[in-house]
Order: structure tokens, then sequence, then C-alpha cells
């Protein structure tokens, strides 16, 4: 649907208040009657109303050709070939794709509650429709008789990969499996919205003295005064929570502030777990898994449960360590604060890390900052991404996006538009509190063009950024031009970021090397008096940022087992918070700290379930990506357009590892990864 005509539904509505309230009145009868005669009032659509008639629009197409497709063929033979079956159903699937894009999109950014909610009923409307497009064996055998060329080697992979789909549903189980196999699905896109929308409204804060602010950088003092009786409000929102994290020397109130970070979704979203693992496991089941992991991560890179939980203890074997010289530099700087202190807590971790560096690497944060505000750091991004791209950006005029603070860009390549961007940057209340690239529209061919959404929680305006989240954007930007730049193919299922979950992150991990090297940050690193960020201090940072990489292993590995590990347990056996204990003890350094409970506030666990191995997967594979750049630089156009056409172009029309293999001429391997840590 039409984000322009959706941006517009509060105009529709006043424009339709303005006729009733000013349409002519009835002439009054012959003789005059004792009564004026009055206009019956005329009921105008409530926003909510027009919104979810548009979010429809693609749900009740696709409903609308469903029926099509299932009338049994008339021409011919009677044979079911790709034009009488499989393109009708990828224009279903692109309704099916447009309702379910908007209404995901909507629930997390609209600014109004009330369009939020509509939001999700839309989404369970679709995902409802979509479970039991899954499970509908009459469609399932008229998909199955078609003959497909194999010389058309996309039509042939769509079709193979609607198929398995298809199996993995449950088609082939019996009436009363595939009935319950929808109740299930149904409950858990209802509770996955629920579990998302109380992280997103949980926004808690720590009331403080000024002289608590100690430490912080004066742009960030500045912009929070004093209130009314004298407190300071920092609240768990990135923008506050980041800086204060890593520069607050009051060590109690960066307790305060992590344990309140740690803790939001704590009232509801333990329990809202629960029941989540739960109906996993019973699908699992009752597919024939041994649980939802070896469920989840059959059609992956990665096949298997057992490989994923051996991945994982490999990469925490090549981090130890690393890791344990981290922590001991870590207690060694505590020391110099605390002589009594005998280990490090891990709200300390981030501050310390930053002292760490200063005084090793000459790097001090706050004098990085300078060369980041804002909209200078955008700027310079799509810059550097128009040029390894051969693409413009063309400001939107035909669109009002759902919050003034949204940018909208039209992505060019000369005359040629290739689709279009929307960036949703700074926090606001009710707003999706992590970074992420949502799809508005997903490419296909003569039908339509790739829209995508960058979802953040940024600085904004002069103000300035942290450099990790000057990485944060460079990394959602990645999937962003990977939406953009591979969502040109004919059927829907190979556009953008179609391909297998467990390499999505590899464009977007590799792409954060852009934010590192000097470069390409020269090209808009400037402070105030316009000078450029020197090479030197670029370096510093490079060395700076690999302190700390055996810690930050160690964690991610943490964070992919208790992903892995809540869906292997039986639920009835899994207790959450001990768990969690347990595998902060095995992974990392850092004890738990009571009072918090990470997991109520892990998203993740909802859109990637079992495979939060997925970051450090893709990490693996990305860091191969860059090899061929070594002898060139990243700027070097002749490699970054093979990469965009042999990476990011084809989206998900061949398999991850044939993509790879393509553009660096092997098969991908672990030594650029193990180099990277060992460094």
């Amino acid at each position: 649907m039409s984000t322009r005509r959706l941006a517009n539904l509060a105009a529709a509505v006043a424009a339709v208040a303005v006729v009733v309230a000013c349409g002519p009145k009835s002439k009054p009868t012959e003789p005059p009657v004792k009564e004026p005669v009055v206009d019956k009032p005329v009921k105008t659509k409530s926003a909510e109303e027009l919104f979810l008639a548009e979010c429809r629009t693609g749900l009740v197409a696709a409903k609308e050709l469903l029926p099509q497709i299932l009338e049994p063929v008339p021409d011919g033979d009677g044979a079911r070939t790709v034009e009488n079956t499989l393109r009708p159903l990828n224009e279903l699937h692109t309704g099916l794709s447009n309702t379910f894009a908007l209404a995901g999109l909507y629930s997390e950014v609209h600014p109004t509650e009330s369009i939020r909610d509509a939001a999700r009923t839309c989404e369970q409307e679709a995902a409802t429709f979509a479970t039991e497009l899954q499970l509908n064996r009459e469609l399932y055998d008229a998909i199955a008789a078609v003959k497909v060329d194999p010389a058309d080697a996309a039509a042939a992979r769509y079709h193979e990969r609607v198929l398995r789909d298809f199996r993995r549903a449950g088609v082939d189980k019996d009436n009363a499996t595939r009935q319950r196999l929808q109740q299930i699905d149904e409950e858990l896109t209802k509770l996955g919205q629920q579990f998302a929308k109380n992280i997103a409204e949980d926004v808690r804060s720590v009331e403080l003295a000024p002289e608590q602010l100690a430490g912080l950088p004066e742009d960030f003092i500045a912009s929070h005064p004093a209130d009314a009786t004298g407190k300071v409000k920092i609240t768990t929102d990135y923008p506050d929570y980041n800086p204060f994290m890593a520069y607050a020397e009051d060590d109690e109130a960066r307790k305060q502030l992590y344990v309140a970070f740690r803790s939001r979704g704590d009232q509801h979203n333990e329990a809202l777990l629960a029941q989540v693992l739960a109906l996993r496991d019973e699908k699992a089941d009752l597919l024939g898994y041994d649980n939802f992991a070896s469920y989840i991560t059959e059609d992956k890179m990665i096949k298997s449960a057992k490989n994923a939980a051996d991945f994982i203890e490999r990469v925490a074997k090549l981090a130890q360590a690393r890791a344990k010289k981290d922590y001991a530099e870590l207690l060694k700087e505590l020391k110099t604060i605390d002589k009594k202190a005998t280990r490090v807590e891990d709200w300390q971790k981030m501050y310390l890390e930053n002292r760490v560096k200063k005084k090793k690497y000459e790097v001090d944060s706050k004098e990085v900052r300078p060369y980041f505000p804002y909209e200078q750091t955008l700027a310079g991004l799509l810059e550097i991404t128009g040029t390894i791209y051969d693409i413009q950006y063309v400001p939107a005029k035909d669109v009002a996006p759902w919050h003034p603070d949204v940018k909208v860009f039209d992505v060019m390549r000369g005359e040629e538009k290739l689709g279009r961007v929307y960036l949703d940057m700074h926090p606001r209340d009710g707003k999706y509190k992590h970074a992420a690239q949502f799809t508005l529209h997903d490419g296909v061919s003569g039908v339509q063009l790739p829209e995508g959404v960058l979802v953040c929680n940024f600085a904004k305006g002069n103000e300035l950024m942290e450099h990790d989240d000057v990485v944060t954007m460079f990394h959602e930007f990645g999937h962003l031009m990977h939406h953009v730049l591979g969502g040109h193919h004919t059927w829907i299922r190979h556009s953008g970021v179609a391909t297998e979950h467990d390499f999505v992150e590899a464009p977007s991990q590799m792409f954060e090397e852009w934010a590192w090297s000097h470069e390409t940050l020269k090209r808009f690193a400037k402070n105030a008096a316009g000078e450029v960020i020197p090479e030197p201090l670029v370096a510093r940072m490079r060395k700076a940022d690999k302190f700390g990489v055996g810690t930050q292993t160690v964690q991610q590995m943490f964070y992919a087992s208790i992903s892995l590990k809540f869906h292997t347990i039986e639920p009835d056996k899994l207790d959450q918070l001990a768990e969690v204990k347990r595998l902060q003890a095995k992974y990392t350094p850092f004890r738990y700290v009571e009072g918090t409970r990470f997991h109520a506030s892990f998203g993740h666990l909802m859109g990637y379930s079992a495979m939060y191995y997925t970051y450090m997967w893709s990490l693996v594979i990305a860091k191969d990506l860059l090899t061929p750049f070594s002898k060139k630089g990243l700027m070097d156009t002749a490699t970054t357009f093979a990469y965009r056409d042999k990476i990011l172009a084809p989206g998900g029309s061949k398999d991850a590892a044939v993509l790879v293999k393509e553009f660096l001429g092997r098969d991908y391997n672990f030594k650029a990864f193990e180099k990277y840590l060992a460094e």
C-alpha cells in the first residue's frame, strides 16, 4: 500500500469532517413545518478504521487470489504451469507481504498508541491467513502439480522452496494436527507482539543529583538539566544509557541504571516467554522434531541445533584466552580506583573499558565524539554508499511519513529509481527501542519497488554521537542496502534480505568496517572547526576497539546460548532465571547482578528464537568477505561493484554459500575470523 496515502489518513478524516460541517442544508418544505429538517449525521471513519482498511489491502487481494488459484485449470490439457499457478501465487505472496510489512512496522513506530494497536490487529489477521495457507492441502497439491522447466532456475527455486515450507508447516499432517498448528501460530503471533510491546513501553529511569553526572561529556550534561526538585532524570533509552554507562564516575549510579535497564519487561515477559517456549516446543513435537531449536535451524546454513551448539562452543573456546586477558586488564584498572577490588562487575565493564582505552591506547571517547554530529554523520554515510554502489539519494517529496522526524529518500541510479528508504532515527515514546531495518515493501520486478525503513534511537541534529552508535548506523544501513539493491527479482521470496536467516547479518556486519577506516571516515568525520578526524586517532581507535573483543565475544556466546538452550530444554523443566545465571557463569567472567531479568527484555527471543548464534556465524563470514578489499581499499569501486552484484543484488535467488563462493572464488572459512580474535 502507499505510505503517502497512509500518512494522510488523519488529513482524510479532517476533510470528511469539513464536508459534513459545511454541506448545504435541506430546503424546507411548503408549507413550512413546525420542526426544522435536520440532516442525518454522517458517520466518519476513525483514523484507526482508515488505517486498518489500508493495512488490509494486500491481505484482501491475497484472499481474493486464493480461490482463483485453486480453481481447476480450464485451458489446454488442464496442466498446472508457472503461468497459471506459480505467478498468481507470487502475486498472493506479494499482497500478504505488504500487509505484514506495514503492520509490523507501524506496530513498532507509529506515534499513536491506537494505531500501533490497530497494526497489531492487522498483523494477527495476516498471520492467521498465512498459517491457513501453509496448512492448505489443496493449495499444496495444486503447487506440487506444477511442472517447472529446470532451465528456469529462478522459478524452479521458488517452486522448490514453497513446497519445502509447506511441508515444514505441517501440510501433510491430519486435520486435527493442522488445526492445532494453526492455533499455535496464531497464539505465538499475539504473544510475540505483547512481548515486544512490553519492552518498548517499559522505559525506566533513575533520578540523580547533578553532581552524579560527573565524568559525562559537557554536551550530555547540558542536555540533561535538573528539574524543579533539583534532580536529573536519566532514562534507559540508548541515547542516555550508553554514554552514562561509559562515562559516569559514580559507580552506584551506574549500577542503578544498569539494573533498571536489565530488568525492563520483568513484570510480564517471563510469563509470556514461558508460554511462547511451550507453544514452540509443542509445534516442534507435532512436526516430528526433538525440539524447536532442531526445527528452526534445519533450513539455515548451520543445518542443525547440534551444529549451532558446536559452533557456540568453538567460538567460546577460541575467545576464552583473549577474554581472560581483557578481564585481567579491567580488574587492574579497577584497582586504580578501588585498591580492595577483587572482581569486575557487569555494570563496571563499559566504564572501565573506556578508561583502559584512554590510558593504554590514548583514546578518550569524549575526544572522538566531536567528530560525529548526527546530521553530518548521516550525510557522510549517504555519500559513501552512493559512491561504492553507484546510487544517488533524492529527497522524496510525494510522501508524508508517520512522524515529522522521518526522512525519506528515493534511491536512484541515474534516471532509474531503484527503491525508497525511510530513516526513523530518533527515540520517542512507544517506539521500538533498539536499532533495526524494517521492510515496507519487498521489491518485485515490474510490480513494486523495494522500500525499507531504518528504525534507530540516535541523537539528532547537531547532537554528538558515540562512535559505537556510528558503527550501529553503518551496520543497519548494510541491511538497508541489501534490501534495496537485492529487491529486483520476479519472485518475492528471492527479494532483498531473503537468504538463509543465519546469513542476513553478514553484509551488515561487514559494512561496519567502513565506520572504522580513516579512508572512509575522513570523508565526513569533522569537528566544529572543520578539522578532519586525525588518522593517528583513528588508528588508536582501531587498536582500542580490539581491546575487549574477547569479553565481547564470550558475551555474545552467552546470549547465543540463552537463545539455543531456552529452545532445547523441555519448557516445564526450564527455570529461566536459573539458566541465565548458569550460562552467564559458564561463558562470561562477569557474575549475575541481583535484581536483573535480562531475558525479559531480550527481544531477539521472539524474532530470532533459537538463532541468536546468527550474529557470530555471520561475523565469521563477514570477516572473510572483507579479504578482497585488503589490497585496494574499501572505496575501490571494482571491488565494491563486484560485492554489490554478487552478494547484495542476488538477494535470496541462490544459497548464501554459493553467493560467497562466487564473490571470493572459494568456499568461506574461519581464517580471517581467527586472525581477528588473535590480533
